[in-house]
């Protein structure tokens, strides 16, 4: 008899760990599922809040390593506002300024040389020009291995002293070529060749 009731109360004993076993290994597993989750939230919550690095003239999407025909063509446009708008002598000196750090080191001397020419007859008639393309006359060729030409046509007006001067159809023509980024040209697409060829408007 002593040794059934010993028995029993070792059944009994058992059955108590078994079961007090079960309620804590639930209670971690549920603790668990609860921090999974918190976790998970708080990892979505801090990626909608994290700063978003924006640069300016940039175009929108999913960027993939290395330069892209649009970031090409971005930089052309960039380029093209830089040489065309500009409002008297101190816009004009800053711009061409910018301008010169795309510039290949063989074309430097020419757009220099140009530069000089147009900045006499800016501050000799305090100029101010503008230009408005024609989006639908763009184009972006390749030329050559990483060489590409980009064109587009629009409407130039100079200025004097505020007075529109003279009104002019012109296409605008430039040859680029991918490069390497450096101190002075972080974007690394080199300008080759900056041509604006005018027809007036009668």
């Amino acid at each position: 008899m002593a040794e059934f009731r010993t028995l029993e109360q070792a059944i009994h004993r058992a059955i108590t760990l078994a079961a007090t076993s079960g309620v804590a290994l639930f209670a971690i597993a549920t603790a668990s599922m609860v921090f999974a989750v918190r976790t998970a939230d708080s990892a979505r919550e801090l990626v909608r809040h994290m700063p978003v690095f924006v640069v300016p003239g940039a175009i929108g999407g999913v960027y993939t390593p290395g330069i892209t025909e649009e970031q090409m063509r971005a930089t052309a446009r960039y380029l093209t506002n830089l040489a065309t708008n500009f409002g008297g002598p101190r816009s004009f000196a800053e711009r061409f300024d910018e301008l010169e750090t795309f510039a290949a080191p063989r074309f430097l001397p020419a757009l220099r040389l140009a530069r000089s020419g147009l900045q006499r007859d800016v501050e000799a008639q305090n100029q101010s020009r503008t230009f408005f393309a024609r989006p639908d006359t763009e184009s972006l060729r390749r030329i050559g291995a990483d060489r590409y030409e980009y064109t587009v046509d629009g409407a130039r007006t100079v200025y004097a002293s505020g007075l529109p001067m003279n009104r002019n159809r012109c296409r605008i023509q430039l040859q680029l070529r991918w490069g390497s980024p450096s101190e002075r040209n972080r974007a690394g697409i080199v300008l080759e060749d900056f041509n604006v060829v005018d027809e007036e408007v009668k």
